[in-house]
């Protein structure tokens, strides 16, 4: 009899489509450390900002496997949800384009964030149908509704749940701890933001599987309780878990005092945050959730949770088109 297949080997063949592109680059973020002090840890940021179609971000990982099952299941139409600025909805939209689906995207407005957002813009630039709705409550109401209307029409609608969150979606930051270690010294932390969890599940499931238990990783809330974020991780890290045949556990770590007054509202800690890292560095982070990710990384170093012979490693989710607005008409 042969060797039974391990996790990693099982992972290989799970279908998904090569989207990406990667591996993305690893930087050491050397002014940022020297401007924070001679107690600072070693800082390294991994861009997956730079993951390429729809101005980059971590869905593209996630939907590498999603678009996968989409196609598998001869699906003509895509359908998902987001606030009016989600990264996720604009590059589902991009993706699409790109392979020949159909987009059709359920969206809000948060309080007080602006309407004219370049990421709405480029939604429609990419040719996805958008159905408004007024609060986050109501968004899976209507894509369940979008996706009837479409199976009435003889379409085959395929609906992705918020931010491709799903075990399946997760399996591209399995694949991403691979990549990782190729590019880094061994680390210590791993800080990265997390609101629908999938990230994190995957990140947490590929440092498990790849033997990484040493390296802590921290999801810092971009909007939801630490309670009900950690809930979502470990229900899609079991289910990755059962994709690979793993058991995969633990404890998951989210912090989620650095919200502020709520999702897509920027804080000063969070602006503190991306003028720190455009002037030491060159890198744009954004006000929705890198941002905030960041004011915690950095309020951990002052506050010297940190050895300085320690390696933190934080991981660039994208977003950057947050701070821009649609071209006048």
């Amino acid at each position: 009899m042969g060797n039974p297949v391990t996790p990693l080997e099982k992972l290989e063949t799970i279908p998904r489509l090569t989207l990406a592109f990667a591996p993305t680059p690893v930087t050491e973020l050397a002014r940022l450390r020297a401007f924070l002090g001679p107690g600072a840890p070693k800082l390294f940021l991994k861009h997956d900002d730079y993951t390429g179609p729809g101005f980059g971000g971590n869905k593209v990982r996630k939907l590498e496997y999603v678009l996968s099952e989409a196609i598998r299941a001869e699906a003509d139409t895509v359908v998902t949800c987001g606030g009016i600025r989600s990264n996720h909805c604009r590059i589902t939209a991009a993706l699409c384009a790109g392979i020949g689906l159909r987009c059709e995207l359920v969206l809000n407005t948060p309080q007080g964030a602006p309407e004219d957002t370049a990421s709405l813009w480029l939604d429609h630039l990419y040719g996805a149908t958008v159905h408004r709705v007024s609060s986050r409550e109501e968004r899976g109401a209507a894509m369940a509704q979008a996706a009837e209307f479409l199976r009435r029409q003889g379409r085959k609608p395929f609906v992705v749940p918020l931010g491709a969150s799903t075990p399946s979606g997760a399996l591209g930051f399995v694949r991403a701890i691979a990549e990782l270690r190729q590019q880094t010294p061994a680390l210590d932390w791993i800080f990265h933001s997390t609101s629908s969890g999938g990230t994190q599940a995957g990140i947490d499931a590929g440092l498990q599987l790849h033997g990484l238990n040493q390296v802590k990783l921290t999801g810092v809330s971009a909007d939801d309780s630490a309670e009900s974020i950690s809930s979502a991780v470990m229900e899609i890290r079991q289910g990755v878990g059962e994709h690979v045949g793993a058991v995969l556990g633990g404890p998951v770590e989210v912090d989620d005092s650095f919200v502020g007054p709520g999702y897509g509202l920027s804080t000063p800690e969070c602006e503190e945050a991306i003028r720190l890292l455009a002037r030491h560095e060159g890198v744009v982070l954004d006000p929705v959730y890198t941002g905030k990710a960041m004011a915690c990384l950095l309020a951990r170093v002052r506050a010297g949770s940190f050895k300085p012979n320690e390696t933190v490693l934080f991981w660039h989710t994208g977003g950057a088109m947050g701070h821009f607005r649609a071209p006048a008409a």
